[in-house]
């Protein structure tokens, strides 16, 4: 079985291509080592890459690479929200299934593609969450903090998931007082660090990935600019940042406090990703700051356990047979193929590719280090503000 898998494993995004590929290699191998597709008379799974750097036209050419010389029955990708909404109706031409473990964007569900769709916390999913964790923190917590500042990606990723928090502050005690988006690629965040505190937001909520995150935090210490920062993407629970950051300003700019969602953590006691995550380490894997990042590790595992769940189902290597039957899968909590911990029950989709019965946990730097604080059901230390 041929699936292929499109990432940016060079560029300005290659770390989130280093990081998942190792992972679905490790989900290649014990898929294989279990006896491959048992229905496909225990056909091996055989997984091909391509390198998108982050890019829809080099995802593009990538894709058409795969699909005609390499003959792939399905893919992991696209990468990211622009690259789903400008091209997620390829797969709809190759008639093959896109599982994607990482755009996020609500608008990639109304293009009218019927092949692609995501499974990682979508950009609604973060967006909500978001504004949960505002209003736990206030309402729970003490926190007093009404005027929101927000800083994002103005990308379709970034607007999509702020426009969704705005929409969700309308009507409420909160008040939008800063809207800032940015493009890419940025080096300084000074000019919009100084409109945030001159707008006297008490309080920022920022969609954006992790190298933009570290130079934001990095203008923020610069200027002595602290207040509480409730992140809405993953670039927010990078492993990775205290190092980034290097230690004395992420001890002072990680204790503003700073909240961020996790969509996967080795914090979280969920049986069948630590089960994973001891065959990963057993493997000579190393998580942190000194090696894979786990979250995209995990994704890009799970990808595939998904695809080997569709294929049994399937029964053929067809594209639209995997396809029909990837939109029926459902995958129960704590099945040893659903090793993400962010579905409960657990895994579906609506008919438009649209993930259902999300959650999303949110962890505070504290002491430079990641602690689980919601929601209280899995919380593993208390918010400190």
């Amino acid at each position: 079985m041929k699936i292929g898998f499109v990432f940016p494993f060079t560029g300005r995004l290659a770390s989130y291509g280093e990081s998942a590929g190792p992972g679905v290699d490790l989900a290649m191998k014990m898929i294989n080592e279990s006896g491959g597709i048992q229905s496909l008379g225990g056909a091996p799974i055989e997984v091909f890459r391509g390198d998108d750097q982050g890019d829809a036209k080099l995802a593009s050419s990538e894709i058409e690479r795969l699909v005609t010389r390499e003959k792939i029955s399905g893919l992991i990708g696209v990468f990211s929200s622009t690259e789903a909404v400008s091209i997620g109706t390829l797969a709809d031409q190759y008639e093959i299934p896109f599982l994607s473990p990482s755009w996020t964007t609500a608008k990639a569900f109304t293009i009218g593609s019927t092949y692609s769709r995501t499974f990682n916390l979508t950009g609604e999913s973060f967006a909500t969450g978001g504004v949960s964790m505002l209003k736990y923190l206030n309402e729970e917590k003490g926190m007093n903090a009404k005027k929101v500042g927000l800083i994002y990606d103005g990308s379709e990723y970034g607007r999509g998931v702020t426009d969704i928090i705005k929409e969700n502050l309308k009507g409420t005690e909160y008040t939008v007082v800063e809207d800032i988006p940015y493009t890419t690629p940025i080096t300084d965040f000074v000019p919009q660090v100084l409109r945030l505190r001159n707008s006297g937001a008490e309080v920022l909520m920022s969609a954006q990935y992790f190298q933009e995150t570290v130079l934001l935090l990095r203008a923020m210490d610069s200027l002595d600019y602290r207040v509480p920062f409730v992140g809405c993407a993953s670039g927010f629970s990078d492993t990775r940042l205290p190092g980034s950051l290097g230690s004395a300003i992420a001890e002072r700019t990680l204790g503003a406090p700073v909240f961020g969602p996790v969509a996967v953590s080795d914090l979280v006691l969920y049986n069948p990703l630590q089960t994973f995550l001891d065959r990963a380490r057993a493997e000579g894997h190393t998580f942190g700051s000194d090696g894979l990042d786990v979250n995209w590790f995990v994704l890009g595992a799970q990808a595939l356990f998904i695809y080997k769940a569709a294929l049994e189902a399937a029964a053929s290597r067809d594209g639209k047979d995997i396809n029909d039957t990837l939109l029926s899968t459902q995958i129960p909590r704590g099945s040893d193929e659903l090793i993400v911990p962010f579905y409960d029950p657990g895994l579906a989709w609506e008919e438009t590719g649209r993930p259902l019965n999300q959650v999303v946990p949110y962890i505070q730097w504290q002491d430079t280090e990641m602690k689980m604080v919601y929601p209280p059901d899995i919380a593993a230390a208390e918010v400190k503000l």
